[in-house]
C-alpha cells in the first residue's frame, strides 16, 4: 500500500470516527447508583438498576448574551444539573476532537489533491516509485476533491 493510499485510509478512518462522535453526542445518557453508592454514567441502561435518563443537549454558540427564549435546564434538584453540567462539559470535548479531525483531515486532502495534480509517480509504502496511470490518477484526484468538499467545506 503506497503513501497515499494510506493518507486516504486515514482520511477514512476519520471519517468514521468523527461520525462516530457524532452518533455518541445524540445518545441517550443512562445514570443510575450502585449498590455500593457509586454514581455511573452510560449510553447503556443497567439491567439490574433503577435509573435515571438524562436529555442532554448539545451547548449552542452564545453571542455574549444570553436569551430570553433560552428555556432554563429542567431538573429536579441541584445535583441533575451539575450532572447535566458535566455531561454537556464530556459532549463539548467531544465535539472539539471532532472538529480537530475534520480539520486534519481537510489538510491531509488538500495535500493529497496536491500530489495527485503535481506528480504521476509516486512512493510506495517500501519506498519504490510508481508510476500512476491516469485513470489511477484521476480516480485519486476524484477522491481528494471528495474529501474536500466534505471536511473543508
Amino acid at each position: 500500500m503506497d503513501w497515499h493510499m494510506k493518507k486516504f485510509h486515514q482520511i477514512c478512518i476519520s471519517t468514521v470516527l468523527t461520525l462516530a462522535f457524532a452518533a455518541l453526542a445524540q445518545a441517550a445518557t443512562y445514570k443510575w447508583v450502585d449498590k455500593d453508592g457509586n454514581v455511573h454514567y452510560s449510553q447503556q441502561p443497567p439491567a439490574d438498576a433503577n435509573y435515571e435518563r438524562l436529555n442532554i443537549k448539545t451547548p449552542q454558540p452564545s453571542s455574549g448574551s444570553t436569551s430570553s427564549s433560552q428555556a432554563a435546564p429542567s431538573s429536579s434538584s441541584a445535583t441533575s444539573g451539575a450532572n447535566n453540567q458535566q455531561s454537556s462539559a464530556i459532549i463539548k470535548q467531544e465535539e472539539l476532537k471532532g472538529e480537530e479531525l475534520r480539520k486534519n483531515n481537510c489538510e491531509q486532502a488538500k495535500k493529497a489533491l496536491e500530489q495527485y495534480t503535481a506528480f504521476r509517480r509516486i512512493k510506495d509504502k517500501d519506498g519504490n516509485v510508481v508510476y500512476l496511470d491516469d485513470n489511477v490518477r484521476a480516480k485519486r484526484i476524484e477522491d481528494a476533491k471528495a474529501a474536500i468538499k466534505e471536511f473543508c467545506e
